[in-house]
């Protein structure tokens, strides 16, 4: 749990996560929109590698 407040990238991958979700609950996301959304965070996150020596840089 330490490391997902120490990497940025993990913080804003969740935020957007829960965003979504709840945008869709409340009807103002579509499933459609909520795929495209999903794959578009999860291929950032998976191909950003950031840089771990700095703070707030890496994963």
């Amino acid at each position: 749990m330490k490391s997902i407040y120490s990497s940025a990238s993990k913080i804003v991958f969740i935020l957007m996560a829960v965003a979504v979700i709840v945008g869709m609950f409340y009807g103002r996301v579509e499933a459609k929109d909520f795929m495209i959304l999903a794959s578009m965070a999860f291929s950032f996150y998976f191909a950003n590698k950031g840089d771990s020596s700095q703070p707030f840089g890496g994963k």
